[in-house]
This record gives structure tokens, sequence and C-alpha cells, in this order.
């Protein structure tokens, strides 16, 4: 039987034609810069944003820590929305490594920092402050349940951050699904932000790494962030070459995982005492509350059907759809949860 793994894109297996990839790429020595895989890729992505160069790092939290710390100085004060990636999920790497400070703010529908928001979080001139120099958004946003900002959002905001000398960084680690669900381009969603970074583990399906964009000045310095957190790597031609073929075949297929959710979420819908939040792209939160089952019997019970998941909280599901999940697995996981609370009542 077919394992169905729902708790995050992360889990994506790499294609055949990605695996190809691997066993065929050209390989250099990539400290040396002499790689022509990670060269081509790094290109590649560099002329997707529109920006002057790229970087290959390991991970998305290695690339969050390089565009922070490459842009700020040991000291400085990042403002982030609470509950973002680098908030609760990166070890305090910002503070750790980067010496820096961490001014959370509560998002609009938990995501949107506005103009207003952020101009409240800037610090004064004040000796008795730190520097307010950089703020991070992320899109999509994670707990937020998979939300991408609209352009006009991004817009409004960077527009806001330059007045306040402030740089702009996007967590984009599903930045492609933002890309997918708002109908515009990577490059026109990061136009006015200064750096970006973007998984290739996740949605696009990639066995393992990230990118991060920005300047030629800016990546010069994030490369030497990234050798001191020990992310120079040999022959990584083999982690490009699936990247490549990520970013020609596994963009515009992230629409099928959209509509893998909103199927699901209309199914789980229809089931009494199961609360759905808004889905508008690959992540949908489930509250089984109203059920009078806890998270932890039905994540047991589901591993009985093959059906592997997670819970946020007690009664909280974070559901996710990726390659690798088809919409005949959408009504299995849908009937699996009808038939397993039918037999709870």
């Amino acid at each position: 039987m077919k394992k169905i793994d729902l708790r995050s894109d992360t889990v994506t297996l790499p294609s055949e034609e990605m695996l190809d990839a691997m066993r065929n790429a050209k390989l250099g020595d990539d400290v040396y810069g002499e790689d022509p895989t990670v060269n081509e890729l790094e290109d590649k992505a560099a002329k997707m944003f529109g920006k002057e160069a790229a970087l290959l790092v390991c991970s998305g939290t290695m690339g969050n820590v390089c565009c922070v710390v490459g842009q700020t100085t040991h000291g400085d004060e990042i403002i982030l929305e609470k509950n973002s990636h680098i908030v609760l999920h990166e070890v305090a790497s910002a503070a750790v490594i980067g010496g820096l400070q961490l001014r959370t703010v509560t998002g609009i529908n938990d995501y949107l920092i506005t103009p207003e928001i952020l101009t409240e979080a800037v610090r004064g001139n004040d000796v008795h402050y730190p520097i307010s120099s950089l703020v991070s958004i992320e899109n999509t946003h994670n707990m937020a349940g998979g939300i991408p900002w609209k352009l006009e959002e991004i817009r409004a905001l960077t527009k806001e951050a330059k007045k306040h000398n402030l740089r702009v960084h996007m967590d984009g680690a599903r930045v492609f699904n933002a890309s997918i669900a708002t109908g515009h381009s990577v490059s026109e969603l990061t136009k006015d932000v200064d750096t970006i970074m973007f998984c290739l583990s996740k949605g696009l399906a990639c066995p393992i790494g990230s990118l991060i964009v920005g300047s030629q000045k800016f990546i010069d310095r994030a490369l030497r962030v990234r050798k001191m957190l020990g992310g120079g790597m040999r022959q990584a031609g083999i982690i490009a070459a699936p990247g490549l073929v990520a970013l020609d075949k596994m963009v515009n297929r992230l629409a099928d995982d959209h509509k893998n959710a909103k199927l699901l979420k209309k199914g789980l819908d229809e089931i009494s005492g199961i609360q759905t939040r808004d889905c508008q792209t690959n992540i949908l939160f489930v509250d089984i509350k109203g059920t009078g089952m806890s998270g932890s019997d039905l994540k047991q019970k589901l591993e009985q059907y093959n059906i592997i998941v997670s819970t946020r909280w007690d009664t909280t599901f974070r559901f996710v759809t990726h390659y690798g999940i088809e919409e005949n697995d959408v009504d299995y996981i849908i009937n699996a949860i009808n038939d397993i609370l039918s037999k709870n009542k």
C-alpha cells in the first residue's frame, strides 16, 4: 500500500530525471568556483529573479542566516512577523551567529506586515536602542496556512522600508507557490526586495538545497558567511543538477498541489466536527476539536491507513500536499478520516 505523507513538502522524492541529472552532472570544486553545474544553476536562479547573482546553500535555514547576517551589523535589530520561520524554527541562529535582536510584530491575518505596523516597530534615533536595519517577510507564510503575499502588499512594505533606510529580505522558501497562487512571476514579486532565499527541497522536490539571490556585492559577503557556517561544498554539482531540472520542470506543476489541497479542504469541510482554515496554496490547517477525538488518536489511527500526519497543536493538523500526492490520494485521505470518525462515535 502506498504511503501518503502529509507532514510537509520536504518529504518529496526526486524524479527519475533529477536522479539521472545527478548521475551525469559535470563536476568541479565549488569552493574554487569551478563546478560548472553549480555555476549554471546560480546563473539561472539570478536571471529568474532579475537579480545580479545567486548562491547555492545547503538549506533554507542556512540561506536565511546568510541573508540576514550578510546585510546587518552585530547588535542591529531586524523586524519580523512573530510566527515567521526565522523566529520559531531556526534555533535563534540570527541572534547566535549574527548577534542580532529580533523585534517581532503581529501581522494582519497572521502574516501581513503593513506599512503602519512597520513604522511603529522601527526604533527611533536613541542611543539606548538597537539600530533597525532590516525587515524580513515570509512568502508564503507557513504558520498562517501558506498564505501568499499580494504584489501590492509587498510593494507597499518595501516602499515604507526604504523611507526608514531598511533593507528587505524575503524568506521565500515557497515563493514559487506564491507565484503560482498570485499569477505573478517571482521576479515581479521580488523586484523591490534586496535578498531572497528559496528552497529547492520543498515543493520543487529536490533532495537537498536552497538558493539565495541578490546583488553581487551582497552575494560576495554571503559567500563568506556560508563558508563560516561550514557550507563550502566541493563537487556540489550533484546537488545543483536536480535544481536545474526543478526550475525547468517543477514550478508549473505546483498548481496541482494547490488544487489537491483545495480538494482536501472541500472534502473535510463536509465532515461534521472538522474545521479548516483558508487554503490558497498547498498548506491546509485542519482542526478536529469538534469531533471529540484527540489529535494523537487520529494520528495513530491514520497510520493504520498508511497516512502519515503531524499535529501542530493538540487538535490541529497541518496537511501539506506535494509532488507524489495525487487526486485519488486526496479521496483516499478524506474517506479514511470519515471512516475513522464514524467508528469513533
